[in-house]
């Protein structure tokens, strides 16, 4: 459809080009049909898919809750979840510690840390740390 609009509107700059009689009148035809050509068509291979810079934050998929209980669920078997969840608790005590420095932390770790990669179940390993973590909290908090 796109394609005959453009025909529908080259034609008359391309009959121009071989019925008029004065050769500047023709290379006008030529030249105005064939910008008009060449924009319908590159238009036409070139289709590139535009978002709008406030759609670009809707198309994101998955909310932070889904993403977590993503990684929470791989975490029960795989290797990097795990991984992955122990790097946000050490970023939580090195944040809000003074006691504690990520990179002491993943060299010799705190409670919470050495619960999570203890041998049993996972989720029972995870829920017992993060209660530890929210007992530091709360401490941390008491005490400031």
């Amino acid at each position: 459809m796109r394609v005959s609009k453009a025909l529908f509107l080259a034609a008359p700059f391309a009959l121009m080009a071989f019925l008029a009689g004065s050769y500047l009148v023709r290379w006008l035809g030529v030249m105005i049909a064939g910008v008009i050509l060449i924009v319908v068509l590159f238009g036409l291979e070139i289709q590139s898919d535009y978002v709008p810079r406030r759609k670009r934050n809707l198309i994101s998929g998955k909310n932070e809750l889904e993403r977590l209980t993503s990684v929470v669920k791989r975490a029960r078997k795989g290797k990097m979840a795990r991984e992955i969840i122990a790097e946000e608790i050490r970023g939580i005590y090195a944040l809000l510690s003074d006691e504690y420095t990520y990179f002491d932390l993943k060299s010799n770790p705190n409670e919470a840390l050495r619960l999570l990669y203890s041998e049993g179940d996972f989720y029972e390993n995870l829920k017992k740390a993060l209660e530890i973590v929210e007992a530091d909290l709360n401490e941390d908090r008491r005490g400031a």
